[in-house]
């Protein structure tokens, strides 16, 4: 029998307790020991008493290394933690601007027991909160994010050397360095890393769907390209395909939620631009009777595709397809089928 690769699957949105995301990263934190270890990548990481914890986990001999983007959109946003980090001996901080791209991923592996948290959450609240900060990125405490939980422990410790090697890599080399594989895979479960050669690895699944295979998921970003192609083909052949996007126009443009529903695709749009964020990236792909989830940082944008350092996970996983399954039917069950875009500019 083949080991299961994927543990638990943990939710955060508007529905859910507040923070529930952010809390699991705090109990894990406490939860190693001295002469373990705490491997972070992340994009915002806003929150001091979460920067707090890492700093005493360090300080009572935890090996702790947090990787991040110094520069995100929000270009002050990370200031305070990065100052927090950098001050203490007991972290290493590698905080830098991943150019011309943004060092995107969200990976956090500890040592005890032996596993990693990887999906779309950033630890980006505070307290007190910046109400100016958060209309601008939104509150992932009470947005729509998943983390899920990896156990298999050659893929764990594959991660850590990927936050190693976002840490230490250029940004415009890192196709070539063989320190940033371009996939980490078992039996069940792949992990695709960006930057990358092959930047299009789902789009082919979905451009030969049929009649009888269907699609759902939810999309915090989407641009016109590979991905809404490969849709609009799956769709015009037959294939059912229900999403739910941002409900902002930054985010999901409204010529590409127009141009999908043209093509057949029905399209939701979720989420509170300043308050709720729905920002998870959640996609079951169903071909021929059998699905696979798939999930991570990955935005379907050319940034991503192209510049940024990313994940996107697939799995076959049954209890993993069968908890986004269970999640999406709730986000969508609070979405409403729109054509109008969010008048907020976020």
């Amino acid at each position: 029998m083949t080991a299961p690769c994927v543990g638990r699957v943990a939710f955060g949105g508007p529905d859910l307790p507040h923070r529930a995301l952010r809390d699991l990263l705090a109990a894990e934190i406490a939860a190693v020991p001295s002469g373990g270890s705490i491997d972070w990548s992340t994009y915002y990481f806003r929150d001091r008493a979460l920067a707090a914890c890492l700093i005493a986990a360090g300080e009572r001999g935890v090996r702790v290394r947090v990787v991040m983007e110094r520069r995100p959109r929000l270009r002050r946003a990370n200031s305070a933690v990065i100052a927090m980090l950098a001050a203490s001996p007991a972290v290493e901080l590698v905080a830098r601007r991943w150019w011309p791209g943004r060092l995107h991923a969200k990976i956090y592996a500890f040592s005890h027991p032996d596993r990693a948290w990887v999906g779309s959450f950033n630890p980006s609240g505070d307290t007190p909160e910046d109400a100016e900060v958060v209309n601008i990125i939104g509150d992932q405490d009470r947005g729509d994010n998943i983390l899920m939980e990896i156990v298999n422990p050659s893929i764990v410790e594959g991660l850590r050397r990927v936050v190693a090697a976002f840490g230490s890599v250029s940004p415009l080399l890192a196709r070539l360095d063989p320190r940033l594989p371009a996939a980490l895979a078992v039996p069940g479960l792949q992990i695709s890393l960006y930057p990358r050669w092959r930047t299009s690895v789902i789009e082919g699944r979905l451009a030969r769907l049929r009649a009888g295979d269907r699609v759902i998921g939810a999309i915090s970003h989407l641009k016109e390209g590979p991905l809404t192609n490969s849709l609009q083909s799956a769709a015009k052949s037959g294939a059912e395909v229900r999403l739910v996007a941002h409900a902002t126009e930054r985010r999901v443009p409204e010529a590409v939620v127009s141009r999908l529903s043209a093509a057949g695709v029905r399209i939701h749009r979720g989420g509170s631009a300043a308050v709720a964020p729905m920002h998870a990236k959640m996609l079951l792909v169903t071909e021929n009777g059998r699905t696979g989830a798939w999930t991570g940082s990955y935005n379907y944008n050319p940034r991503s595709q192209y510049l940024n350092a990313e994940i996107l996970i697939s799995s076959d996983d049954e209890a993993l397809v069968a908890a986004i399954r269970g999640r999406l039917g709730q986000i969508m069950a609070r979405s409403e089928e729109s054509v109008a875009p969010s008048p907020s500019p976020h």
